[in-house]
């Protein structure tokens, strides 16, 4: 994406489980990383973003089979409360790796909306 679009992004969100090898070399290749935790005070709002915006089909992922396959596995574990996070399907051997990435990505963003907004203007 760097080489070839010149396109770099502003931060990296990562689930900090067992990655400290890879954050460690993605912050010395200059990448910015901002950890994102897994449950529902952390995944719950991007979740529901998430699925509001492949109902409108304001989510552009390029009809990629993998992520359609991990977004068919996962499924939305609910709370008492309302709140959701990513979950398989009852079955440990569907992957829904694609789902969490992308659930990461939104929670990176609504972090630091005003910052995206005003590096892109």
């Amino acid at each position: 994406m760097i080489d070839r679009y010149d396109i770099r992004p502003l931060l990296v969100g990562y689930d900090p489980w067992n990655s400290q090898y890879w954050v460690k070399e993605m912050e010395d290749m200059g990448f910015e990383m901002e950890k994102i935790r897994q449950g529902v005070y952390t995944l719950s709002e991007p979740m529901k973003q998430l699925e509001a915006d492949l109902i409108n089909h304001t989510l552009n992922y390029n009809n990629n089979l993998i992520i359609k396959w991990c977004l068919a596995n996962t499924q939305a574990k609910v709370d008492v409360n309302g709140n959701i996070q990513p979950s398989k399907f009852n079955c440990r051997l569907k992957r829904i790796d694609g789902t969490v990435a992308t659930i990461i990505a939104y929670a990176t963003l609504t972090r630091y909306k005003l910052d995206y907004e005003t590096a892109v203007k």
